[in-house]
């Protein structure tokens, strides 16, 4: 078993036109694809985060025929961004995409990454012959390079998967400067300064990121229990 983790690069013509739009737009950070649940030929019901703001990036949305949007947290002033329930045709171009990740013995791990540079980047866990029939079935139209291979797939599973790029940049920031060391070194307001952003916003990102840490720890040290009780 091996985890690769992948990065596509498609081109003009095959790039999603929702993808473009973010690529285009420096309000935008990298859109998140976190869960799926494929009908290959049919639908496809999509859960995104979407880093920036629901206008313009919903009204761009409903410009797009083969998409449907199902409901969004979106709210006016998210400084988070938003998630959002898309349910979304299949055209030949994303048939051809999925089918090459859709194989036996092998899958994609979330969050798949739609990044501003015009890249998709995920974690694909296999067997070496199944990720090689994956790799070999990328359609044309798209690059694919592999960035990192590890054995086993523990190297899929990131505690901070849940972090948007802007909670990862505060935290950084806030270990940097002292924020979490004994005695603190740093005060949110340095954070905030570090990032260019108000104490008060700091702050939300200090304390989502860490809920979110916190989740992924408390969920993993459940299952550790579950296991050892078997």
């Amino acid at each position: 078993m091996k985890t690769l983790a992948l990065r596509l690069d498609p081109d003009e013509e095959t790039t999603h036109p929702m993808h473009r739009f973010v690529a285009e737009h420096p309000a935008f950070g990298p859109t998140r694809l976190l869960q799926w649940n494929p009908r290959v030929g049919e639908t496809n019901v999509l859960l995104f985060h979407v880093d920036g703001p629901p206008e313009p990036f919903l009204p761009a949305l409903d410009g797009v025929d083969t998409a449907e949007v199902v409901a969004s947290d979106a709210d006016g002033d998210a400084e988070d961004g938003f998630y959002l329930y898309v349910r979304e045709r299949l055209t030949d171009r994303d048939r051809g995409l999925v089918a090459a990740f859709a194989g036996e013995n092998v899958v994609v791990v979330p969050p798949v990454v739609y990044d501003t540079d015009g890249s998709m980047r995920f974690s694909l866990v296999g067997t070496a012959a199944a990720i090689r029939r994956s790799l070999d079935g990328v359609p044309d139209g798209v690059d694919a390079s592999v960035r990192r291979i590890r054995s086993g797939a523990g190297g899929a599973v990131r505690p901070d998967a849940r972090l948007t790029d802007r909670q990862r940049e505060v935290l950084a920031a806030a270990a940097d400067l002292g924020y979490y060391e004994e005695p603190r070194g740093a005060t949110v307001a340095d954070v905030a300064d570090r990032v260019g952003c108000a104490p008060s916003t700091a702050a939300e990102h200090v304390r989502r990121a860490e809920a979110a840490l916190v989740r992924d720890a408390l969920d993993g040290a459940g299952e550790a229990a579950a296991d050892g009780d078997r």
